[in-house]
């Protein structure tokens, strides 16, 4: 038995339980309200509103692509490994890049909310 397998469940349990989605209270433009459901299900295991799991939080993805959402998309296609202390993020090459786009401006606007609200 691997604990990969383990430590991603314990990091999606803690993520869950940090507290407020990084979204409430603020009104989602269309296209990151859509983008929001496949977050939920593609990225949130691995990318928490304001904390590190595997991967870097939504606050800081927003801050680093608040004026590049195509940025999000084009690692997303083609992701390379910047921590070598954390599996690499899998390619999303096979998903409409209207779709990642869609994703990439929810983490815009829930990580520009999680980093107002602060850790």
């Amino acid at each position: 038995m691997t604990r990969s397998p383990i430590l991603a469940a314990l990091l999606l349990l803690a993520a869950a339980c940090k507290g407020p989605a990084p979204d409430e209270g603020i009104a989602l433009s269309p296209r990151a309200a859509k983008g929001k459901a496949m977050f939920s299900t593609h990225c949130a295991a691995c990318h928490a509103p304001a904390a590190k799991l595997v991967g870097p939080p939504l606050s800081e993805m927003a801050a680093l692509y608040a004026t590049d959402p195509e940025g999000i998309v084009r690692w997303a296609v083609a992701p390379g490994r910047k921590r070598t202390d954390v599996p690499p993020m899998p390619s999303f090459r096979g998903v409409r890049e209207s779709d990642l786009a869609d994703v990439a401006q929810y983490i815009i606007e829930a990580g520009t909310a999680a980093g107002k609200q602060g850790p």
